[in-house]
């Protein structure tokens, strides 16, 4: 069993180098050179076509525009961090309205000096 084994393990073995290591001495049989094709006929291809392929085929070749250069969540997580920070600039402008409402309750005037671009007199 052991020499049927290592027999077969051999085998193997010397089709696998046979395959990647093939020998092209002076003196050793080289692979048969293809046969040239006329320039109008046409090339074969190593597998059949697929039916689907003459509805996908498409005679434009792919260019960068066409393609998004980045991944959908970047531009997602983006979007949402845009997003939060819009709301904390306005939860901001908000709580300075507030300030200044209740400094003006209490007497202070915390107001702009420039109003549609005319200054405004301050009282004191």
């Amino acid at each position: 069993m052991r020499d049927l084994i290592a027999r077969a393990f051999a085998a193997c073995l010397r089709s696998i180098l046979a395959v990647l290591l093939p020998a092209e001495g002076r003196h050793r049989t080289a692979p048969a050179k293809a046969a040239e094709q006329p320039s109008g006929a046409p090339v074969a291809t190593p597998w059949p076509r697929s039916p689907y392929a003459e509805y996908n085929a498409d005679p434009t070749p792919l260019t960068g525009e066409d393609t998004p250069l980045v991944r959908p969540f970047v531009i997602a997580y983006e979007k949402a961090f845009e997003a939060q920070r819009a709301r904390v600039a306005e939860q901001e402008a908000q709580r300075q309205r507030r300030l200044a409402v209740a400094a003006a309750l209490d007497g202070f005037d915390v107001g702009p000096d420039v109003i549609h671009g005319v200054r405004v007199p301050m009282s004191s």
